[in-house]
């Protein structure tokens, strides 16, 4: 099977590296000319890649795979980000009719959930109430429209891992709102784990949410990050006004997946300060 990786950054480049290692032949793509060594170093086949100027992409070789996932991120919270995102979005439901994919999974954000005081299941209203979330959505829809494919969208909460230690978010920041609002957050090899699981499994389908099942408060979480981290520690205003905690229970009931990070405080207190 071969699967190709539309955007080989931070998370992409690990997710490639990753399916190499199941057995999986591996196409890239990069924005960076000076990446593509970089990519078939890494035993990826390497493709470039650009959305948002006047020239057409010119991506049908990394389009000759079985499964298709898009992790570009939507830079949406600019009109030109914006702008760009949806050329990709019209690229790739244009082109991909007239190849041979027979899945696709684009990553997606759970910023297209209101917060409402409630629980955020897949079956919930997406109503994102931000234009970064708008974008994102209308994306979403353009490729569940699309026929004849297999179609899942990973609506991920905000990711930690390598590069990502949430101690440096808030570092010394003071009342900041909501403190006592739950935190949805997910480790980058969780991410990993779940599109691998995805791929795996043929009865995938439709939106999951990726969000580990444990939600401490704002204030605590990032305050035991700060503090992990050795950075001065944010404080934030006692309260608790609008929020949401995002269910990622579809991944583990319908695809089996294990958190190999269920309670990222355990994470941050095994990390070392300098992640």
């Amino acid at each position: 099977m071969v699967v190709s990786v539309v955007g080989c950054g931070w998370l992409g480049l690990p997710l490639a590296e990753s399916l190499i290692i199941k057995g999986y032949s591996v196409k890239g793509s990069t924005t960076s000319e000076d990446k593509l060594k970089v990519l078939e170093n890494r035993g990826i086949d390497p493709y470039l890649v650009h959305f948002g100027d006047d020239s057409s992409p010119n991506a049908a070789g990394l389009l000759d795979c079985d499964v298709l996932i898009i992790a570009v991120p939507p830079g949406s919270r600019t009109p030109q980000g914006a702008a760009n995102y949806r050329q990709m979005a019209d690229y790739f439901t244009g082109i991909i009719p007239h190849t041979r994919i027979s899945k696709i999974i684009l990553i997606s954000s759970t910023a297209v959930y209101p917060e409402n005081n409630a629980p955020a299941r897949e079956s919930a209203e997406a109503a994102p109430q931000t234009p970064a979330g708008k974008v994102l959505k209308e994306v979403e829809d353009r490729f569940l429209q699309m026929p004849d494919r297999s179609v899942i969208i990973l609506r991920l909460a905000g990711l930690v891992g390598p590069d990502r230690h949430p101690g440096k978010f808030f570092k010394g920041k003071k009342d900041i709102p909501n403190g006592l609002a739950p935190v949805n957050l997910i480790h980058r090899d969780d991410v990993i784990g779940i599109i691998q699981k995805i791929i795996a499994h043929d009865g995938a389908t439709g939106i999951y949410n990726g969000c580990s099942p444990v939600h401490p408060s704002k204030m605590a979480f990032y305050r035991l990050a700060a503090a992990m981290a050795g950075e001065p520690l944010p404080e934030f205003v006692s309260e608790k006004g609008t929020w949401k905690i995002i269910s990622g229970a579809r991944v583990a009931l319908e695809l089996g997946y294990e958190f190999i990070h269920p309670d990222l405080e355990v994470w941050l207190k095994q990390t070392p300060a300098d992640l």
